[in-house]
């Protein structure tokens, strides 16, 4: 979806064009007002996941889409406790549409999951700033670290997405993916060796988190030894202590798991 005209060609005729930005796991993020704007003129509803954003860093509904996805799961609750969708829409007649479908379908929060978002939706700001701040930070370190073959982030000057999201988002957010130095097998060492980042799935929460992504056979196109992280609050020197040490350990085990070279 970062090739807007080819991605426009392709909505010609369609229902709906269902845009995520930026993408999870690889950090690209499109020319959504570039994406809207051709949609509307070819007359097909936009709805836009920005879960990886958080609406306090892409509303998409101000840059024109139709509806506006966010996993509540993820940074709107920020705690890992829950499990949750919202779904916004920027006029009258298709927030009734969404209504209608919700009535039939019954898909009503709880009490108790309706909490839980208000909940992480008071402290949002102050969970972003300080995760944000983390992850720039991280990602600056990253990029100087001999075991690491690339860093995707777009808040990194000199990364391909950095323009664009300096155009239509408020900042680069919390999540840094990063590829490892020796494949698969030592990424999934790296993500054993941690002691601080829990080896979950998810991610936007108060606690960091990283995964091998490619580990799932549903993540297409993935590289094999990209790392998803997503920054928590943690203090960042102790996250950056963590992450020196898992990348130093892991290299340390996959040397000691070798065979031995044959005599000669």
């Amino acid at each position: 979806m970062t090739d807007t005209d080819a991605t426009l060609a392709a909505t010609d005729g369609a229902d709906l064009l269902w845009v995520e930005t930026p993408l999870n796991p690889l950090l690209d993020v499109v020319d959504l007002p570039a994406l809207t704007a051709g949609a509307r003129r070819l007359g097909v509803p936009v709805a836009v996941d920005a879960t990886v954003a958080s609406p306090m860093l892409l509303r998409p509904l101000e840059h024109g889409a139709t509806w506006s996805v966010h996993s509540a799961t993820k940074y709107i609750a920020g705690h890992g406790d829950l499990l949750m969708g919202v779904a916004v829409a920027g006029g009258e007649r298709d927030a009734e549409r969404l209504v209608h479908h919700r009535k039939i379908r019954g898909a009503v929060p709880g009490a108790l999951e309706a909490f839980l978002a208000l909940r992480g939706l008071r402290t949002l700001p102050l969970r972003m700033a300080r995760a944000q701040a983390n992850a720039l930070e991280l990602a600056h370190r990253l990029q100087q670290h001999p075991d690491v073959d690339r860093v995707r982030y777009p808040g990194l000057p000199d990364d391909p997405n950095h323009p664009r999201m300096r155009a239509h988002m408020d900042g680069a957010g919390a999540v840094v993916s990063f590829e490892v130095a020796g494949g698969a097998e030592r990424a999934d060492a790296v993500c054993q060796a941690s002691r601080l980042f829990a080896y979950a799935t998810s991610f936007g929460g108060v606690q960091s988190t990283m995964e091998r992504r490619a580990r799932w056979p549903q993540e297409r196109g993935v590289p094999e030894a990209l790392i998803r992280a997503s920054i928590g609050c943690e203090d960042v020197e102790d996250l950056w202590s963590d992450l020196d040490d898992a990348l130093r350990v892991s290299g340390g085990a996959l040397l000691r798991e070798a065979p031995a070279a044959p005599p000669r």
